[in-house]
Order: C-alpha cells, then structure tokens, then sequence
C-alpha cells in the first residue's frame, strides 16, 4: 500500500473512540472493541477459520458487505495473504465465540485505491466479527509422507465403514474413494497392501449397492491389477458382473477365484447362483422372442 504519512496520521486520529484498543504491533492501523468475550485459546497463522462478518465505511457508516445474508459461515485461512491484513492480524487476537469490532486503517483494508465500486480509496473500515470455529488446516496429501497417508487412507476406510452400516451407500463410496485416492504411489500401497485392498473393495461393494455396476468392476479391476489372487475381487467383480447380465464374465471370475482357492464356499455359490441365473434370463429371452414372434406372425 501507499498511503501517504499524512493520511495514515490523519486516519490514526479519525480512528480512535472509546472502548477501542490499538491490537499490538499495529501502530494504530488495527483497533479492536469486543462486543461478546470468547473462551479459549486464539488461532494460529495457517488455522482455518468460521466466521461471520459485516463491513461498513466508518465515514458514513454504510454497509458494503455482509456474510450473514449468505447460506453458511465464510471459511478462511488465516493468516496467509488470502484476506486482509486487519483480519490476517485481527482474527489471531479472537477467542472461539468472540464478537468484536475491527477498525482498520486503510493500510490495513483496501489501500488508496479501495475497492471500488462500494470501498472509496484510503477509507476506514469496520468489521464487526463472530468467531465461530477455528483448527488447523488439514496437510493436503503432496504434503504428506506414506505414514501419514496412511492414516489418512484408514480414517476415510472407518468413516466409509459407518456410513455403510447405516444405510447411506453414495456417502460411504466417496469415503473409501477418497481413502484409495491416498495411494498414489507404488510405494504407499505396498506398505499398507491389505488397507488399500480393502478400500476398493469396499468400494465395490457399496458401488454395487447403488447398481453401479461398472463402477464395481472398475474398482475390483484396479485390485486385480495390484494383486492378481485377490479372491474377494474376484467374488466381488463377479457379483458386479451378475447383476450387470454379464453371465459368462461372471462365471469366468468365480472360476479364477476358486483357482486360487478351490475351497473357498462362497466362491462355489455364487458360481451356482450364476448359472441357475443365467437359465433363467435365457429362458425369459426365449419367450420374450416366442411372443414377439407370434405377435409378428399374425
């Protein structure tokens, strides 16, 4: 910012009332007044922030801005350039609860040039704002190592597994979506193979639930292509495979299954389900083209 030395005097002055205090280290371009004291701690630089705000020019005290005529809070990181700098710095002072009132100077808001066409050049702002919620913001996972990946891949697999039990199938696939999309190298999937597995998997299964079949066989395929005596895949691609009226794929899997494990029953049974299924929607087709069939033939 450029704001001239007189400027920032004169708007130093402008600033001060009762019941605002300088937010140290400011030089007075940042006062603060609490309205509602919080409780706890204050956020770091980096956190990720709740808020909700109203912005007004301190010389006519119109509104310019205001998040509370917006579904949900405004989310932030504090702290990191994305905003402000009197609420880069202000926000930090705020306890969890916390309403207050920040003034800031106009090297502390938009500058000379303001942000036209509702903040004049070189004005005084007043934010009143409501700390609602503030932790640290998550690592994104180019900054995690294989350990915490993880981690990251089995919260995502127990949050699926939840969603699952109760019945909210779409809800569970995007977490063990997500838990896969953790492995995205060779390394990370063969130090936590039977986890990555499971995650696909389980995938399928709940791909299968929602009659997405190709989604499925997709998700059974990629195991395959990772570990190529993975039984459950093959049981599972199967299954997909069945109720997508694919029979002879189907019954191609559950073969390849009990190849690696001849004993396996459930493997046997689906491979007899397959079959007595497939005579079925062969005996269905057979008719469908005897009545179509009759009904060309008069």
């Amino acid at each position: 910012f450029s704001c001239t030395m007189s400027s920032i005097e004169e708007q130093t002055a402008a600033m001060q009332e009762e019941g605002f205090e300088e937010v140290p280290g400011t030089d007075g371009g940042l006062l603060k007044k609490i309205l509602k004291a919080g409780t706890g701690g204050c956020p770091n630089k980096g956190d990720m922030v709740k808020v909700h705000y109203v912005g007004t020019l301190h010389s006519d005290g119109v509104q310019f801005d205001s998040s509370r005529t917006r579904p949900g809070h405004f989310d932030f990181q504090v702290g990191v350039g994305n905003v402000i700098k009197g609420w880069d710095v202000g926000i930090c002072t705020m306890q969890e609860g916390e309403l207050c009132i920040l003034r800031c100077r106009s090297d502390y808001a938009y500058g000379d040039r303001g942000s036209p066409p509702t903040i004049p050049p070189a004005s005084i702002l007043n934010f009143e704002v409501e700390l609602f919620d503030f932790h640290e913001k998550e690592k994104e996972l180019y900054e995690m190592d294989d350990e915490e990946r993880v981690a990251k891949a089995e919260g995502y697999k127990a949050e699926g597994n939840t969603k699952f039990k109760e019945g909210q199938w779409e809800l569970a696939q995007l977490r063990y979506a997500k838990g896969v999309a953790c492995f995205e190298s060779d390394e990370t999937k063969e130090a936590a193979k039977d986890l990555y597995l499971a995650c696909l998997l389980n995938s399928a299964q709940a791909n299968l639930k929602l009659s997405l079949c190709q989604s499925a066989i997709t998700d059974c395929t990629n195991a395959l292509k990772f570990d190529d005596t993975c039984v459950k895949a093959y049981f599972r691609r199967g299954q997909a495979y069945v109720k997508d009226g694919n029979f002879s794929a189907a019954k191609a899997d559950f073969d390849k299954g009990l190849e690696v494990d001849p004993e396996n029953k459930d493997l046997a049974s689906e491979l007899k389900k397959c079959v007595v299924a497939e005579k079925k929607a062969a005996q269905k087709e057979k008719e469908l083209f005897g009545r179509m069939g009759g009904m060309f033939g008069k």
